[in-house]
């Protein structure tokens, strides 16, 4: 058994929300490609084209009507809000290991859902991202920011040759 997931928590804005946050879906990464096809091949082959196929996505959800979770989610033209999502995993040996999650980006559906007399209702968010970093124990294994064209995986920047080629 390997990095159970046992403790998270999430931050919005730098404020966190133990005992209120549930879930978080993290990004997933997906490469976009093309396919390729030339003389003497027996058929396509997908490239890699150095860049995401689609903007990176989150979901969050938290319990309940926390006042100070609705105050930070600013949906004006412009404004990036950071989220943070932090876990603790140990292995079958016992040892622990930190995980964290470090976003920036705005919120593009905010879902109270369906409100039912005596029963909790989770505030579900849909995150579009500029910025996404992951890391464990300290360690990063992927920084992505799209505006700044930069995907480094495991600290390696793998653009950093093309953007010297087009003078970024």
């Amino acid at each position: 058994m390997r990095d159970l997931l046992k403790f998270m928590n999430a931050f919005v804005d730098g404020y966190g929300f133990a005992g209120v946050a549930s879930s978080v879906e993290v990004p997933k990464i997906e490469v976009a490609t093309r396919d390729f096809t030339a003389a003497g091949m027996a058929g396509p082959i997908e490239v890699r084209m150095a860049r995401l196929a689609n903007a990176l996505m989150c979901k969050m959800t938290f319990e309940g009507f926390d006042p100070h979770l609705y105050e930070t989610l600013d949906i004006t033209e412009g404004s990036l809000i950071p989220f943070t999502c932090k876990g603790s995993t140990e292995d079958g040996d016992g040892a622990t290991h930190a995980h964290s999650v470090t976003m920036r980006g705005f919120v593009k559906v905010l879902d109270e859902g369906e409100w039912k007399d005596g029963e909790n209702v989770p505030l579900k968010l849909d995150l579009s991202l500029r910025y996404y970093k992951r890391e464990r124990d300290g360690i990063e294994l992927f920084e992505i920011d799209q505006e700044n064209m930069i995907f480094r995986v495991k600290g390696k920047d793998l653009l950093a040759e093309h953007r010297a080629n087009i003078g970024r």
